[in-house]
């Protein structure tokens, strides 16, 4: 059985835990159930810590939707207005993935940010750039966002993005492929931290953000702007961010980070702490690269 059906069909056995609304009497029907905190719930071999824990009825075990299928690798979404449950595939069956080290027209990140859409009915998390280049004259979206939405990107041109070697896809490539456009909604949170479904983890590194948004050392004040929070493993996180310095002497520095967020749980208390390593600046980290690559053609020229 394919991943996507193993999805669909534990989905079809699992409980929503939806709001259920108003609906006539012979609709609803009440039931007696169990909370079970003391179930475990294990996907490929780890422990996963849901919102809620197992609800037990007729010996059968309901567990939110919502989350699962977030674990499972699909978007789900309650809307009460028509009383529907979505689901959809974050992946296009039939796309294959871009060689990263192929031939890319290149822009340059210019206001970089957030944003979440809501498409066919699901809602996504989205990098968006303009490029510097071109004076912020044509809209980007991260390629990887792009295909969790299921659009269809085989044949669209590619660009890459100079600093981050992320791969984009233009705006006005892509409306020829969505089904009908993406609309933007509201981010409740503070800060997203993408693919993460563990309040408790979201909670600490929003925190830790909260910390490093204004703070000074010596006679330098830095100012952070979080662009994008990005969970690569159970306990690692990608930080976009942008970072202004400002000294007396060279006024304002601007320059953008990309640094790995890691959350550490305590055996005893279970309580989460997060620490922040590996910070990098992107500009000097391109220098760095084309410097070694320079280095690499004289060495094979010689």
């Amino acid at each position: 059985m394919k991943r996507w059906n193993k999805v669909l069909v534990t989905a079809a056995l699992m409980s929503g835990a939806f709001a259920a609304g108003v609906y006539a009497e012979d609709v609803l029907q009440r039931v007696d159930a169990y909370l079970r905190p003391d179930f475990r719930v294990m996907l490929n071999g780890e422990q996963v810590l849901l919102s809620s824990p197992p609800l037990i009825y007729n010996d059968n075990s309901y567990l939110p939707l919502k989350e699962l299928g977030s674990l499972l690798g699909a978007n789900i979404l309650w809307r009460g207005d028509s009383k529907t449950i979505f689901i959809n595939s974050r992946i296009y069956p039939e796309q294959q993935t871009p060689e990263e080290d192929g031939e890319y027209e290149e822009i340059e990140l210019k206001t970089p940010s957030f944003i979440k859409v809501s498409y066919l009915g699901a809602e996504y998390p989205l990098l968006m750039t303009y490029d510097k280049k071109t004076n912020g004259s044509a809209v980007y979206y991260r390629l990887s966002d792009v295909r969790r939405m299921g659009i269809d990107t085989d044949g669209l041109n590619k660009v890459k993005e100079k600093y981050t070697q992320y791969l984009f896809v233009n705006e006005q490539e892509l409306r020829s492929r969505w089904n009908t456009p993406p609309v933007r909604v509201n981010v409740k949170d503070r800060y997203y931290v993408g693919g993460e479904i563990n309040p408790k983890k979201i909670e600490k590194i929003q925190e830790h953000i909260q910390m490093l948004l204004n703070y000074k050392v010596n006679d330098l004040t830095f100012t952070t702007r979080p662009i994008m929070i990005d969970k690569i493993s159970d306990n690692e996180y990608d930080f976009l961010f942008q970072e202004r310095v400002y000294t007396t002497k060279a006024g304002t520095v601007e320059s953008y980070y990309l640094a790995r967020l890691k959350t550490k749980q305590d055996d005893i208390t279970g309580l989460y702490t997060v620490e922040l390593f590996d910070k990098k600046n992107l500009q000097t980290e391109w220098q760095k690269r084309l410097e070694e690559k320079e280095k690499e053609r004289e060495a094979a020229d010689s």
